[in-house]
């Protein structure tokens, strides 16, 4: 086994690959001679310092983009999936609307809107900004993320670089309110 030619390799591995890589080592850890034991430890320390380094220059290249250039990138990288555009075309065609009129729209009932919407900007956080926490509850405000919400009113309106970037993805409002 030549480890430095393994750990040169880290970079061009996926990350089912730099799993097994990790899960062998692992094993190596517990029943190898004294030399893999070492040998495992370094592979480890190696994969967890490409995950850093990695995980930095995703970070610096998205301070980088503005707000639409992050949305762009988030849903190609995890393409929305059918009722993820149903639920953004909902607010698009009903900006200003509360969540059970969005939900309404969407052909449901109750807040469903609310949190599907809250769901798609989970799965994409890590593309996103920080979402602001919901005050007295231990939690943040997911929607907050994509869309403007009136407090006083309850009603979410798509931020408008938002919008945007959904127009330059073919997501575009389909009728006036």
């Amino acid at each position: 086994m030549n480890l430095d030619r393994i750990i040169a390799a880290i970079p061009g591995k996926s990350e089912a690959q730099r799993d097994k890589m990790r899960e062998n080592a692992a094993k190596w850890l517990d029943t190898g001679s004294d030399a893999q034991k070492i040998a495992a430890q370094t592979l480890l320390d190696a994969l967890e310092t490409q995950g850093i380094s990695e995980q930095e220059a995703f970070e610096d290249r998205l301070k980088a983009m503005g707000i639409a250039e992050r949305v762009i990138e988030a849903f190609q990288v995890k393409p929305p999936t059918k009722n993820e555009i149903k639920v953004i075309q909902a607010l698009l065609n009903h900006p200003g609307s509360k969540s059970t009129e969005l939900s309404d729209a969407c052909g449901w009932s109750g807040n469903k809107w609310h949190l599907d919407f809250g769901a798609l900007c989970r799965k994409r956080e890590t593309y996103f900004w920080p979402a602001e926490p919901v005050a007295k509850q231990d939690r943040s405000f997911l929607s907050g993320i994509l869309a403007d919400l009136d407090p006083a009113e309850n009603r979410f309106t798509m931020k408008p670089d938002v919008a945007k970037a959904f127009a330059e993805l073919g997501i575009k409002p389909t009728s006036a309110r």
